[in-house]
């Protein structure tokens, strides 16, 4: 008859996984819960970086569909101000203030607006259409970018709060057995 002496084994938990310690950014000697739980906070703070970044992009686009939007506003009164019976490509606008300031907020998007005039406070019928054009389409392209902009923005603000919440799930697990233990002995 043969005799079972039970042996302990180095290295092995009751579940017959060899038993490691992790480490985490220099971090040395953490368990598997703890350094899930720091990679997780790691993970949140990365994807919060990401969040920062892309929210200034997204108020740079909606700073420039709003200085675009006032060219156009600009240009609009430019046009109104042009004889409707004579509508040859040469008509000029009345003279307006804002036209050169229109002109340079357009510069600044790379979207050049020739004016005329004695004073460069005038604009051609053609060049105002061709200028109304050019921004519209600037706007249309921008605002496309803000829309596909928005959407990442929200999946990264959906991934941030996802890493949250199990870096929180897995700190509430590794308080969960210390408490327990504290109660028993208590007990």
């Amino acid at each position: 008859m043969a005799l079972v002496v039970a042996k302990p084994i180095q290295g092995v938990s009751v579940y017959g996984v060899q038993q490691v310690a992790y480490t985490v950014d220099g971090v040395p000697d953490q368990d598997y819960t703890q350094a899930l739980t720091v990679a997780s906070f790691k993970e949140c703070a990365a994807v919060e970086a990401e969040i920062d970044v892309l929210s200034s992009m997204v108020r740079g686009r909606q700073r420039k569909l709003s200085d675009l939007g006032e060219v156009i506003t600009i240009l609009s009164h430019a046009q109104a101000s042009m004889k409707s019976e004579d509508q040859l490509s040469t008509d000029l606008s009345n003279p307006l203030d804002t036209l050169p300031v229109a002109a340079d907020l357009a510069l600044e998007y790379y979207i050049r607006i020739p004016l005329d005039g004695d004073n460069g406070n005038q604009i051609r019928r053609d060049a105002c259409q061709k200028a109304v054009a050019n921004v519209k389409h600037a706007v249309d392209m921008e605002s496309n970018s803000l829309q596909q902009d928005a959407v990442t923005l929200q999946n990264m603000i959906g991934k941030r709060d996802s890493s949250y919440q199990t870096a929180l799930n897995l700190s509430k697990k590794s308080l969960n057995p210390s408490t327990t233990a504290i109660r028993n002995m208590k007990g």
